[in-house]
């Protein structure tokens, strides 16, 4: 008995050093499996969820491979629109296969360059073709179906939707209209579902949100010239996360001091965002590039990154092992004279280290100083050494006067081209390599060895799908990679990340827990203030608040108001707290309404610092909404409470950052043991000493936590209205 394409695929990448693993396999199986017993056409196609770089490329050629065994002879993959990224589809698709293709079984075709088959190819091999998710290329893949091969579309083929997020489902309102029409690269795809006879779709993707949360029917507009047909998963596959991820959770989850990933996130200024956005040598000087404050983040970062890279250098070569070469992207505007513009600055900045490290300027030392002070926390929290200061001075020292640390734009396909190596990765010239540019790194391409991030983009709506994209410091990374690893961006970028991942969190908890059916909350206020569920096509995904089962909202980057009139809400709040929940270790029930009565005083206490904000009226809809619509009819209308006071928690952490965890976790885990569905009011009572950066007055912190038998659930303050376009 022969052996079959994807057997032979696994000995061969286990022959190469990455075995498959029994989970990936399984999830190739099962993902076959439903593909062969659900009928999946363009309304109800499969979905294989992954995380960002998290390996969804290698899952879906292995169903590829395992869709062949079991009858399938053709498989198109869809790919994001630009030529980089089909060519390293391309790339990585012959190389998996190449076996296949050298024994004469398989062939694999970029569609814009697909010659005339003959009969003895259509019929003696498996075929894959690749194209982008572009007109052009979505014209001609019609059309070899349709015309030039007809027989082509009799056979069993798979369609591979990669990124399905990306162009699948899109809409766009026609310019000077209210009208919302489909897009053409969407419509296309339809085309080519209806061409075929016998079709089977796999989705595949990180951000399946515009996928899930479509609705189940759309309303015809009078005079379309389309038929839309919804993309909602027949069933759902996750994609297994290996040891060496690293996503969301290390950059944006609960981490303190003694984790390696706290040290992850450097502010930003937006003065200094504003000041790298267009050229001006008013705000930076090129005498300044080593001590001016517009370019302070900036300069942290490249020298940081050199140094986290001649550390991992250092630690290599101290093991034995192969001495890696790192990279950094700088990636603040889509436009390319932004791109100029920063580029021209980071120049500078390495060219005044380079200056500073051969005259022995007293500056470079302190610069690199301060980076290995920095560096040296995340290193020890992670439990790993640390190589010698000296040692570490002279390698930085070397990589600048040498010319070591090299700088790239990459912001147009013709020049990634030039930047790519076989691999059709963006190419490591030397230890020390900074990218800068635009939307070409958030779209997929690869950029290995990543430590440092510096972002600046800030959409005006920050839609999960497209913002997830940009997070290109997810993916397989080493450990000791992560403890030197760093994020620059502006405290509210990363506040928006922040709730884009848990928004992500949220709802992939309902698909990994099969609740996604049954048990996502959507939650908004209808036009008589009360709250209720909603239809999830109707959330605007830039004003959302998530809660997980046990999570917590609470307001993080505040100062309270001045002490006589924050003297004055607190004593309203004080009237309206339970006495028995006041330094008790047990929570006490009262009523929702008095719970929103305080976060109403609570509102008015506090003003937040640039870039920090909270969802009051998200707050409130979630107290509501667990109390009087979630929750067990013999419990509604109520909620817990718990007041400890005398806390003393400081409004700065020693490393700068605002603090942000009033109740500890420790304290949260025990609210799991309440049972029942109601929610958690803990107010926190804190001194409020000037000597901790407070207005030296006591005031409540409140925590909403939500009960830890909740489903995931989204509250929206906005909801879209029927003609808004979520595609700017």
């Amino acid at each position: 008995m022969s052996v079959g394409f994807y057997d032979r695929l696994k000995a061969s990448r286990a022959a190469g050093g990455s075995p498959e693993g029994p989970e990936l396999e399984d999830c190739v199986r099962r993902t076959v499996a439903a593909l062969q017993s659900s009928h999946t056409d363009g309304n109800k196609p499969g979905m294989l969820l992954g995380k960002i770089q998290s390996g969804k490329t290698r899952a879906f050629l292995g169903v590829i491979a395992a869709a062949f065994d079991e009858g399938f002879d053709v498989a198109v993959v869809l790919t994001k629109g630009t030529k980089t990224l089909a060519q390293q589809t391309v790339n990585r698709i012959a190389n998996e296969y190449r076996e296949f293709r050298d024994a004469e079984e398989l062939a694999v075709y970029d569609i814009m360059t697909v010659p005339n088959l003959t009969a003895w190819e259509i019929d003696s091999h498996k075929l894959i073709f690749v194209a982008k998710k572009e007109s052009n290329n979505m014209r001609r893949l019609v059309k070899l179906f349709a015309e030039t091969h007809p027989r082509l579309a009799g056979k069993r083929v798979l369609i591979v939707d990669d990124e399905a997020d990306f162009a699948s489902i899109r809409f766009t309102k026609k310019k000077d209209s209210d009208e919302i029409e489909q897009g053409r690269i969407a419509d296309r795809i339809d085309e080519l579902r209806r061409e075929l006879t016998n079709p089977a779709v796999l989705q595949v993707t990180a951000t399946p949100y515009s996928l899930y949360l479509q609705p189940e029917e759309y309303e015809a507009t009078p005079g379309q010239n389309f038929t839309f047909e919804p993309k909602r998963p027949a069933f759902t596959q996750l994609v297994p996360i290996h040891g060496g991820y690293v996503g969301g959770d290390h950059y944006f989850g609960e981490h303190d001091e003694s984790k390696p990933e706290f040290y992850l996130w450097h502010p930003v200024t937006d003065d200094e965002l504003t000041a790298l956005k267009k050229e001006d040598r008013r705000r930076v000087r090129t005498d300044e590039a080593l001590t001016s404050k517009r370019t302070e983040s900036l300069r942290h970062a490249l020298v940081t990154f050199v140094t986290a890279a001649s550390i991992r250098r250092l630690q290599q070569k101290q093991a034995g092992t192969f001495q890696r070469r790192y990279s950094m992207i700088v990636h603040v505007e889509t436009a390319r004279a932004s791109h100029a513009w920063q580029h021209t600055v980071a120049q500078e900045i390495i060219a005044g280290m380079s200056k500073a490290a051969t005259e022995g300027d007293p500056i470079f030392g302190d610069l690199v100083k301060r980076s290995i002070d920095d560096l040296e926390r995340s290193v020890t929290a992670g439990g790993y050494a640390l190589p010698e200061i000296d040692a570490i001075g002279a390698l930085v020292r070397e990589a600048f006067i040498k010319g070591g640390v090299v700088t790239e734009r990459v912001n147009s396909d013709n020049d990634v081209q030039a930047l790519l190596d076989e691999n059709a990765e963006l190419r490591l010239r030397t230890p020390f390599n900074v990218f800068i540019g635009g939307q070409i790194l958030d779209r997929g391409i690869t950029v290995p060895n990543l430590l440092g991030f510096f972002y600046g983009r800030s959409p005006k709506k920050m839609q999960q799908d497209t913002v997830l994209q940009h997070a290109r410091m997810y993916g397989n990374r080493p450990k000791e990679d992560l403890a030197v690893s760093r994020f620059y961006t502006t405290a509210g970028n990363y506040n928006a990340l922040k709730s884009v991942h848990e928004f992500d969190s949220a709802l992939r908890h309902a698909f990994e827990t099969g609740a996604h059916d049954r048990g996502v909350a959507f939650v908004m206020r209808d036009l008589s203030n009360r709250v209720i569920p909603c239809a999830p096509s109707k959330i605007l995904v830039s004003d959302i608040v998530s809660l997980r089962p046990n999570g917590a909202l609470l307001p993080v980057g505040f100062q309270t108001k001045a002490k006589t009139d924050l003297s004055r809400i607190m004593a309203k709040v004080d009237a309206l707290v339970p006495p028995d929940a006041v330094d008790s270790k047990q929570p006490a029930r009262f009523k929702c309404d008095t719970a929103a009565q305080i976060l109403d005083l609570l509102e008015d206490a506090f003003r937040f610092e640039d870039g920090y904000s909270f969802d009051w009226e998200a707050c409130r809809a979630a107290v509501e909404y667990f109390s009087r619509v979630a929750s067990p009819r013999e419990e509604r209308g109520d909620c817990w409470i718990i007041a400890p006071k005398g806390r003393t928690i400081t409004r700065r952490r020693e490393s700068g950052r605002y603090s942000d965890a009033p109740l500890s976790y420790q304290e949260r885990t025990a609210f799991r043991s309440l049972g029942g569905g109601l929610p958690i009011l803990a107010l926190l009572g804190q001194e409020g000493r000037e000597e901790d950066g407070w207005r030296d007055c006591p005031f409540w912190w409140p925590v909403l936590v939500a009960p830890a038998q909740a489903a995931p659930s989204i509250f929206a303050s906005s909801v879209r209205d029927n003609g808004d376009d979520d595609d700017d």
